[in-house]
């Protein structure tokens, strides 16, 4: 596809290209983000790679508008080629002698897309507005490419993502994990999760502070569940800030000391932006789990069951759209295990299987286990309880991951 414009533009050069195609994405950290760029002069060859800790940093290198800021002696006369790999993506733009730009993104099949605009800045102004209004869905096939080829996206991929969380957080609240069933809780968290990506281990470091509330309607058995996970992300260096809001009700299908069994309904709504990264999303999910308990002498018996269905909002930042177009079912299924051992002591494991299915993700099943040591407080302190907390997750890519916490227990 060709786009032409038969008149010049402000002056920006190749840098703004890439800038302005990388504030389109996500990452910027710097063996995550390379620019090598290649161009042939009378005084000789330039043949340069640099790299940036964020996307403001990369800003902060061109300023004053000239290419010269990133590297020595570019010549916006001269024809260029650009290489970009940006968060495992692959992209290349490229001027001939005529200022004629070729843009290439072969993982999201993005081929061969030309912009004459008779100098280099005047192509520069075509590609930036084909980047601004989406046109043939370029935004989209990248951010899916994203999602679906590296474990660096936040919003989405892999299991520090915020469509991972989310759906963590859901069988959480509905029984699901090592703090036993329907409690309230504070539960600061830290976390580490590995990744092995085109031979080289990847790392995100996740700090999450989960605040959750019941309301219990009488001894009826119903009810309603309410929570607001703060999370901070380092991945690789750049930072991303997440917040989510859940709303469930729990209704007793059995209720009695031998069996207690209970349906979950629940809605979800997700959000992650990064300024480092110049990106976010925006995710909503309904649920329903079925979580069973059967208490025998000291040991109490888990099973819960999750479908879900979770899916991305379109969002509009600085005149582009930023949409991924993500629509996944998930399926979390785990057991668990509570032995109260001593007066006022406990001991809770739990193993859990989640798999999507719908739009490709870079991890779309993982496993994880959790070990929970619980001590219960006398009737009328402040809390309930506490809980140190710990997990482990592993899947495929050589993922895995280990989380560290402390409960509070109302």
């Amino acid at each position: 596809m060709h786009y032409r414009a038969g008149k010049s533009f402000s002056k920006k050069g190749l840098a703004i290209v890439f800038a302005a195609t990388l504030s389109l994405v996500n990452e910027a950290k710097a063996d995550m983000f390379t620019l090598h760029l290649q161009q042939d002069l009378q005084q000789g060859t330039i043949d340069e790679t640099r790299s940036f800790e964020s996307i403001i940093d990369l800003f902060d290198h061109y300023e004053n508008g000239s290419l010269d800021s990133i590297i020595n002696g570019y010549d916006d006369q001269q024809a260029a080629f650009g290489q970009i790999d940006f968060r495992g993506i692959p992209m290349t733009l490229e001027f001939d002698n005529n200022a004629v730009l070729t843009f290439n993104v072969p993982d999201a099949d993005i081929n061969n897309m030309t912009f004459d605009g008779g100098s280099q800045e005047a192509s520069f102004e075509l590609l930036k507005d084909w980047l601004k209004n989406n046109k043939d869905g370029l935004m989209k096939k990248i951010l899916k490419a994203g999602v679906e080829k590296t474990p660096y996206d936040m919003v989405a991929g892999n299991p520090n993502s915020l469509m991972a969380t989310m759906t963590d957080t859901s069988f959480q609240r509905a029984g699901g994990g090592v703090l036993g069933n329907f409690v309230s809780y504070i539960s600061p968290n830290a976390s580490e999760h590995s990744f092995d990506f085109d031979g080289d281990t990847k790392k995100a470091k996740v700090y999450s502070l989960p605040l959750a509330k019941t309301f219990k309607f009488g001894e009826s058995g119903y009810a309603l569940l309410f929570d607001m996970p703060l999370t901070y992300v380092d991945m690789e260096g750049s930072a991303s800030y997440a917040a989510q809001l859940g709303l469930g009700l729990k209704i007793p299908v059995i209720n009695n000391d031998s069996v207690k069994w209970n349906l979950i309904p629940a809605g979800r709504v997700g959000a992650i932006g990064s300024e480092d990264m110049l990106s976010g999303g925006v995710l909503y999910s309904g649920t329903v789990t079925s979580d069973l308990q059967i208490p025998v002498g000291n040991f109490t018996y888990g099973l819960t069951n999750m479908a879900g269905y979770i899916r991305d909002y379109s969002l509009k930042v600085d005149d582009y759209e930023v949409e991924y177009d993500l629509q996944n079912n998930v399926f979390k299924n785990g057991v668990s295990v509570r032995w109260d051992f001593a007066n006022k002591w406990a001991l809770n494991g739990s193993y859990a299987y989640t798999f999507y299915t719908g739009s490709e993700l870079f991890i779309d099943d993982y496993h994880d286990t959790g070990l929970a040591l619980i001590r219960k407080f006398d009737k009328g302190s402040f809390f309930s309880g506490m809980a140190l907390v710990g997990n482990y997750a592993f899947g495929s890519n050589d993922y895995q991951a280990y989380r560290l916490g402390i409960s509070l227990l109302f």
